[in-house]
């Protein structure tokens, strides 16, 4: 199961944030916001289509808010992965740069 507390991979990969949003599961909630958002809007388009105007400006309204409140989920979230990885590359120092050692990889680099 993913761990919540530091969703950075260190260890696999030169992307370390790759998949971040599905790794962490603290970012499904902004994920969930921004699909019912993107739903409500669908939905006030075709209440416009059948022609239902009361439901058009609310529905309208919700998906907009939805979609803004996910994203700044998502942002505010982010926020703390990077608090997080700078933490951890303060306690470990010899990973800074981008660059793994020998003893996180258990290999040798050529020269």
């Amino acid at each position: 199961m993913a761990d919540t507390h530091d969703p950075t991979d260190h260890f696999r990969t030169t992307h370390q944030h790759a998949g971040e949003s599905f790794i962490d599961v603290y970012c499904w909630p902004g994920l969930l916001s921004i699909a019912l958002g993107v739903l409500s809007l669908i939905g006030s388009v075709a209440s416009a289509a059948y022609q239902r105007h009361e439901w058009v400006l609310t529905a309208g309204v919700s998906g907009a808010l939805a979609i803004t409140g996910g994203i700044a989920w998502l942002v505010v979230e982010h926020r703390r992965v990077l608090r997080i990885e700078r933490h951890w590359l303060a306690e470990h120092p010899e990973c800074l740069n981008g660059q793994r050692s020998e003893l996180m990889t258990g290999r040798t680099w050529p020269a």
